[in-house]
């Protein structure tokens, strides 16, 4: 399964992405993906330490700067 096909399946779902860079974490939902892995999270936030570090609400993430899609449990 193309990794693409898989973060796809993943629409709708509250999801934990690794940033490249100073250790960014974002949760929040996957609202839509392209063939790039750019990604549209509603509801996101920035986690630190574990840590709700502040709300962002809607982002758009490059998907060259992600390392890690994580889906979450519910």
């Amino acid at each position: 399964m193309f990794p693409n096909k898989r973060v796809q399946g993943m629409v709708g779902r509250q999801i934990h992405v690794e940033m490249k860079g100073e250790r960014c974490v974002l949760e929040g939902i996957l609202t839509s993906v392209d063939d790039y892995l750019n990604l549209h999270l509603s509801s996101a936030s920035e986690i630190q330490n574990g840590v709700r570090k502040r709300v962002l609400g809607s982002v758009v993430l490059r998907g060259n700067n992600v390392v890690l899609i994580n889906p979450m449990k519910e």
